[in-house]
């Protein structure tokens, strides 16, 4: 898979413009037609898409090299490369989805709970405060992710900087692999990825932050993988992603992570000791 597309659809990219945009302009009313006709204009030619948007076709090129697309066909292309919704359910559950939603439900329910049985362990708990540990020990914490999980690690870094801890976080590849490549021994790095997919779609990234001399934390279902070789700390974040139900457990371990970082380290700075 093309690492651009699997860092962040072009879909995930249009949204992220027109959810922060402080200026309505016109390339945000390109990005709002395009997304509220997104399966049409996946086989519009430059000239169509231009005519939808009432713009020329050169200013369509701009905008998407203003998204970080080498040209038209580049963003054209991504676009049909995206995963289809049903892709993250398997045939069980979605023949159970159909039959009965109770049912469903309880598939869904089991798999989150086993999950997140895993997740809390106290085997798990061990490690997740061997990790806040190594954030306190490092001049810099970095975040690396795609998809649902880097709102996560946005999640991770609002916690953080609420205890004066920045916690790098970048969503395009280039600057991922830009942080990736700076990363010394005064660093942490965090790779955040449930089913393991980040290590297969970027292994030049992922060589460059295990071959970095930064302290490596790999959060993840996929604690086998030969991918993750040389990482300092894996954490196996549940058990399952069928379903889609993987998120919870990758949450609720980046959730305790924040606790122990805030017991350990923080709480004492502040008078209130919350260690044993």
């Amino acid at each position: 898979m093309n690492d651009r597309i699997s860092m962040g659809s072009v879909s995930e990219k249009l949204l992220n413009f027109i959810d922060t945009a402080q200026v309505h302009d016109s390339y945000y009313e390109i990005a709002l037609t395009l997304v509220k006709n997104y399966e049409k204009v996946k086989t519009m030619p430059i000239a169509e898409m231009a005519d939808l948007c009432y713009v020329s076709q050169a200013t369509i090129s701009r905008f998407c090299r203003f998204l970080g697309y080498e040209n038209f066909k580049r963003f054209h292309d991504d676009m049909n490369l995206e995963f289809r919704l049903l892709d993250d359910y398997t045939g069980q559950f979605r023949s159970l989805l159909r039959s009965s939603d109770r049912k469903a439900a309880e598939m869904y329910q089991e798999r989150v709970r086993k999950n997140l049985e895993t997740a809390l362990s106290e085997e798990n708990f061990r490690e997740i405060r061997r990790a806040a540990d190594l954030i306190a020990a490092g001049k810099r914490t970095a975040f690396f992710s795609h998809h649902f999980l880097w709102d996560a690690g946005h999640y991770f870094q609002t916690k953080m900087i609420m205890m004066d801890r920045y916690i790098e976080l970048y969503q395009s590849y280039d600057n991922q692999m830009k942080c990736a490549q700076s990363l010394d021994e005064d660093c942490t790095a965090i790779i955040c990825s449930a089913g393991g997919t980040y290590f297969s779609y970027y292994r030049d990234l992922t060589g460059t932050i295990l071959n970095s001399k930064a302290k490596v934390i790999v959060l993840t279902q996929n604690v086998n993988s030969n991918l993750i070789n040389g990482a300092d700390l894996v954490i196996r974040c549940g058990e399952t992603n069928q379903d889609d139900t993987g998120k919870f457990a990758m949450l609720a371990v980046i959730d305790h992570l924040v606790l122990q970082f805030m017991k350990r380290h923080y709480s004492i700075h502040k008078g209130e000791n919350l260690n044993d």
